[in-house]
């Protein structure tokens, strides 16, 4: 194998380094849709592409877990003794080929421990988001996940499936193509498979919603244990139509541990055309209340914010809410409510507004 040096440095960069490339732009907080788009369109131009991304995210991950070992701990310091050394010369190509040679330093040592790669794939990585939090990430098949306030989500990836748990929350994703590996979501008893798409899914005590943006999902009946759907049972959504499955609410326990727990029975769903702006309209910041039930609303907006309404009184219960709102505005979505409904808000602590009829 030949490694280039810094005498070739206007040489074409090797699918390694466009690999690394691609790993930063995709993580920056900047990172556009068209730039998504762009990064689809240079893994399909070559097979070699995408495997060179996918042995990096693999390793990534691997580091990731592994991080605390001594021999990880040295490989990356040994990779920042050549960020140091070609820091002088070439300043924006030194952390593609920093990165280049860190891929196959790592390459070699994950080598040298001799522990499979599905070992390694085996694993379930959790991630979540509290109140007033959002978060996007990139997994190691070059997708990316936007995760919305109060949301989680467990993620395997194997060498036949990538599959993703939905345990709570709303989640945006953008999946990369790969048809010989389906991307899998199971939320509550429903699973969304689909091979490249766009697509939003929410899951909480009251329903499973599936919003298709772009491409193709399927939507089936899924079952504890991640037993496969039949193709009779499933829904193909197209783009602007959002799938439904309505959940009654458990006899007993928690709600935020109950979507789609063992024995819950589902309401036929159904599929009916809907704003996408406004179902996406969480990653701006923006919450679309459409003739919402006040506790639900309430619900909504404490996702966003510390400051937490509370509602007293069950003459309240049969109002509905219509609206824009921003998130974490408590201040005027309350404000909004007194001007239409006969509600009055006060405060009870710096953290806590209540409403009580007027």
């Amino acid at each position: 194998m030949t490694i280039r040096t810094d005498e070739d440095p206007l040489s074409p960069p090797s699918a390694a380094e466009q690999a690394g490339e691609w790993d930063a732009r995709l993580r920056a907080p900047d990172c556009t849709d068209d730039d998504r788009a762009s990064f689809a369109a240079w893994c399909d131009a070559d097979a070699t592409h995408r495997e060179a991304f996918e042995r990096l995210q693999t390793i990534v991950a691997t580091l990731r877990h592994e991080r605390g070992r001594a021999d990880v701990r040295a490989l990356r310091d040994e990779a920042l003794r050549n960020v140091q050394h070609r820091r002088r010369r070439f300043w924006a190509r030194t952390w593609t080929r920093a990165a280049a040679v860190g891929f196959i330093a790592l390459t070699i040592g994950m080598v040298l421990w001799k522990r499979p790669a599905d070992e390694w794939l085996s694993r379930v990585d959790t991630y979540s988001t509290g109140i007033g939090q959002r978060s996007t990430l990139m997994l190691e098949d070059g997708s990316s996940v936007e995760l919305n306030a109060q949301s989680r989500i467990n993620v395997r990836f194997s060498r036949s499936q990538r599959h993703v748990q939905l345990a709570e929350g709303q989640v945006l994703f953008n999946v990369a193509k790969n048809q010989r590996r389906p991307f899998v979501v199971d939320a509550g008893n429903r699973r969304i498979v689909a091979v490249g798409t766009q697509f939003d899914v929410r899951l909480d005590i009251r329903s499973v919603q599936v919003t298709l943006i772009e491409g193709k999902v399927r939507v089936g009946q899924g079952a504890s244990g991640g037993a496969a759907v039949a193709k009779d049972d499933e829904i193909e959504l197209l783009p602007g139509r959002q799938f439904v499955a309505l959940l009654p609410a458990p006899a007993l326990g928690n709600h935020r541990e109950s979507p789609g727990g063992a024995g819950m029975m589902t309401s036929p769903p159904f599929v009916r055309d809907i704003d996408v702006a406004n179902v996406t309209g969480w990653r701006e910041g923006r919450i679309f209340l459409n003739d919402v039930p006040l506790d639900e609303a309430v619900e909504e907006m404490n996702k966003h914010s510390a400051v937490q309404i509370r509602i007293e009184g069950a003459a309240l219960a049969g109002i509905h809410v219509n609206g824009m709102f921003k998130a974490g505005g408590q201040e005027s979505f309350v404000a909004a409510l007194e001007d239409y409904f006969p509600i009055s808000a006060r405060r009870r602590s710096d953290h806590e507004i209540v409403l009580t009829p007027r």
